[in-house]
């Protein structure tokens, strides 16, 4: 059994890297199909009924499920409440939109608050394959706190880590 912190600077940006490769440029690309740099998430492709994340076990989905969460809220965050560094973030950061399906659903960024919902589409409550996110969420927010604190002390000091962290807390506790 791997923890969170162990995952996250280890393992997730492979994993993010091999899930984002399974997807088709049209989709992966959505917002950005000309100079595919910025990336997309589209809501059907973390569902069970896709293959994305079926190099996954269960526990790696979980772990990547609340990594994916803490990686969309923060931009997210970015761009909600720091417009004035936005465009030096993205630059930085390049994470990906998480949005809706096509047709329609794809001009929307979901809340990543979805993307726990999307993991377990239609699997039945009692289903052995049903994810649980709860305690590794829990297990992550010291972690990601330290990580976010410390990525604007270093990469972009402009914006206090704290002040930052502070606007994703609220975020979370509101769900």
């Amino acid at each position: 059994m791997i923890d969170f912190k162990t995952y996250y600077n280890s393992k997730f940006r492979q994993d993010i890297s091999q899930f984002l490769s399974t997807i088709p440029d049209e989709s992966r690309f959505h917002e950005d199909s000309r100079n595919k740099q910025l990336f997309s998430i589209q809501y059907g492709r973390l569902t069970p009924s896709s293959t994305h994340l079926d190099f996954l076990i269960k526990e790696e989905k979980e772990l990547f499920g609340v990594a994916l969460f803490f990686t969309v809220l923060t931009d997210m965050v970015c761009f909600a409440h720091f417009k004035s560094n936005y465009s030096e973030f993205k630059t930085l950061t390049r994470y990906p939109k998480f949005i809706g399906n096509c047709p329609g659903g794809c001009h929307y960024h979901y809340n990543p608050s979805d993307i726990f919902a999307a993991m377990n589409k239609d699997l039945d409550i009692l289903s052995n394959d049903r994810l649980n996110f709860y305690d590794k969420f829990n297990e992550s927010i010291e972690t990601m706190k330290i990580e976010t604190v410390d990525f604007f002390e270093i990469h972009l000091p402009a914006i206090n880590g704290n002040e930052f962290w502070d606007k994703c807390k609220k975020e979370f506790k509101n769900r």
